[in-house]
């Protein structure tokens, strides 16, 4: 009798066991306690970011003038959430966002970009290069755009050692240049003209011209490629494009 009430009681006790295992274990089998809700910051392609806060299968997705709830989707690979009219799919650092108007923006974790080491632009120097004349770019609408006869034969060249050879049409002439501020792409030049040959150019030459405004220089950009050098107090831009390097 005895043997028979303690195998009652052990019997008791293990289904007490399993019926409290039961209870604290979901469908899914995880564990019913909520997890606690993290937020991310996105950097995107452009400049724009956003924020996104995870938690149990739902994403809230913020902008300055957003808010959007979202609900965990189906994904072989990574991480895919919907809702209302966005879509996020990420995998690691990295994350699409594709707003309600269809634009795809390519965005990664603020945090983990922050660690990252910062790849410089290189820089385009002046220095060993030489431009050929595109045009002048007068800021008076009546002058406008100037191209002389024979644009090609008008370059200019950066010297190393800090001198400037100019080729004005038939006349050649020399200066020194100096550039300071200087960034990836742009700086301050300043262009000192020194002796030039006098001989009498075709018209519509402005071999004249360019050489007193060197003088006037104040800036200079490489942009898509080509050589804008600015004069002060808007007095226009002279537009230049490389000159290949001979073999």
């Amino acid at each position: 009798m005895r043997q028979f009430l303690v195998g009652c009681i052990a019997l008791a006790l293990t289904v007490s066991g399993c019926a409290s295992t039961s209870n604290n274990t979901s469908n899914t089998g995880a564990s019913s306690g909520s997890t606690a809700p993290r937020k991310v910051t996105f950097l995107c392609d452009g400049g724009q970011n956003f924020d996104v806060t995870f938690t149990d299968g739902r994403a809230t997705l913020e902008t300055a003038n957003t808010s959007v709830a979202l609900v965990q989707q189906p994904s072989g690979s990574g991480i895919s959430y919907a809702g209302g009219g966005h879509q996020l799919r990420g995998k690691g650092p990295d994350m699409t966002w594709t707003d309600a108007s269809g634009t795809v923006r390519n965005c990664r974790d603020q945090e983990w970009a922050m660690k990252q080491p910062q790849i410089q632009e290189p820089r385009q120097e002046l220095a060993g290069t030489t431009w050929r004349l595109v045009h002048f770019q007068s800021s008076d609408d009546a002058i406008g755009t100037i191209i002389p006869p024979n644009v090609e034969k008008y370059t200019l060249q950066f010297m190393p050692d800090g001198k400037l050879a100019m080729q004005l049409d038939c006349n050649r002439g020399m200066g020194t240049w100096q550039v300071s501020d200087v960034t990836a792409t742009s700086g301050t030049l300043t262009i000192s003209s020194g002796a030039m040959t006098r001989a009498m150019c075709q018209a519509g030459a402005i071999d004249t011209r360019i050489a007193r405004d060197m003088g006037f220089v104040t800036s200079y950009v490489i942009a898509g490629g080509k050589l804008n050098l600015a004069l002060t107090m808007d007095g226009g831009i002279y537009t230049w494009e490389p000159v290949p390097p001979m073999s």
